[in-house]
């Protein structure tokens, strides 16, 4: 059976008792998923017909970069160990260790990473001693349901600015892409996204970043974050929920540009004079929207920079992406595990 389609962003609130924009009770009262209800197997299906090549592209950055993670992580930690015979003879045999922050490389924000900071509130309503006192909305119901298994729509913002004849843009500054501009680069694509479809932008950031020696990547992350990323904004939010993304993804830290409370969301900036507190208190308008109010994934920091030159090589816009994050009862966020299949 289909799930219930998404109803008009006008509609928005769904549970009237609930925050601004939310759409609990879409999917069920007690539904973990989220959006991903709209990833059924006659959408995978239509899906892998993307994989006309066969070409395959990593879709995961090293999880040691940024080798200083900013926002106060930590680095990632490795360590091999050598299984030594009983003895004290070594062996031909190794484990390794792996320490990390799910946050600290590419990765999928699940359901249980940010919600409505004024609501105190989680995907569904759930609250902190909900997700504290159990595993509910934890990132293994995603890998239990098979993952994330659809069509990936490809936007290139640095290569679409290099087409437009504007200047390039550094994204490790603080900057904004609109909905206009998001708009603009759909529909110069000639893609029709379809609901369960997955957003891949990319912003330059892996790019950018890579080209830091270690002495700048140390004094990025301890400097306050100030990073390339879509427009913290209701339009940006009306574009996501109308194309029928299920999930979305890009390189940069955020997705929505850092950092995420400004000048640039101000009253008197994008919001036209209109106050909006209630929805910006704790900062992160599109985290509290899309992952607490909608259960849209967010993955950040993905590499994309070989996905887009593949992209281009081919001229195609569109790809099958397979995502199964780790298996975490409970867990927060993982890495993506993903690959683009063309």
């Amino acid at each position: 059976m289909s799930p219930p389609s998404r109803p008009p962003f006008a509609d928005l609130p769904l549970d009237k008792a609930g925050p601004p924009g939310n759409a609990w009770g879409l999917y069920g009262k007690d539904d973990e998923l989220g959006a991903l209800n709209m990833i059924t197997p006659s959408t995978v299906k239509k899906a892998a017909q993307e994989i006309q090549t066969g070409d395959r592209v990593s879709l995961d950055w090293y999880l040691n970069l940024p080798s200083h993670p900013s926002f106060g992580r930590p680095p990632f930690g490795w360590k091999m160990e050598n299984r030594s015979h009983p003895d004290g003879r070594k062996r031909i045999v190794n484990d390794d260790h792996l320490n990390m922050n799910t946050q600290g490389s590419s990765q999928w924000d699940g359901f249980r990473h940010y919600g409505y900071q004024k609501a105190k509130r989680y995907y569904g309503g759930r609250t902190q001693q909900d997700v504290e006192g159990s595993e509910v909305i934890g990132i293994d119901r995603v890998a239990n349901s098979g993952g994330i298994t659809a069509r990936g729509v490809i936007l290139d913002y640095p290569r679409w600015l290099e087409q437009k004849g504007k200047e390039k843009v550094n994204a490790l500054k603080a900057n904004c892409i609109t909905a206009d501009v998001l708009k603009d680069m759909l529909e110069e694509s000639g893609v029709e996204t379809r609901h369960g479809d997955v957003l891949l932008l990319r912003t330059g950031f892996t790019r950018d970043y890579t080209k830091l020696s270690e002495d700048d990547r140390k004094a990025l992350a301890t400097n306050p974050p100030t990073f390339l990323g879509v427009e913290s904004s209701l339009a940006v939010l009306e574009w996501i929920w109308e194309s029928g993304f299920a999930a979305v993804a890009s390189d940069a830290p955020s997705f929505e540009m850092s950092p995420l409370v400004g000048s640039h969301n101000a009253p008197g900036g994008i919001w036209k004079g209109e106050s909006w507190e209630d929805e910006m208190q704790g900062g992160g308008l599109l985290h509290q929207w899309l992952l607490g109010g909608w259960g849209v994934m967010i993955g950040e920091m993905w590499d994309l920079e070989r996905l887009c030159e593949k992209s281009g090589e081919l001229g195609r816009k569109t790809c099958f992406v397979s995502s199964v994050p780790l298996k975490v009862p409970g867990g927060v966020a993982s890495p993506p595990n993903a690959v683009a299949i063309f």
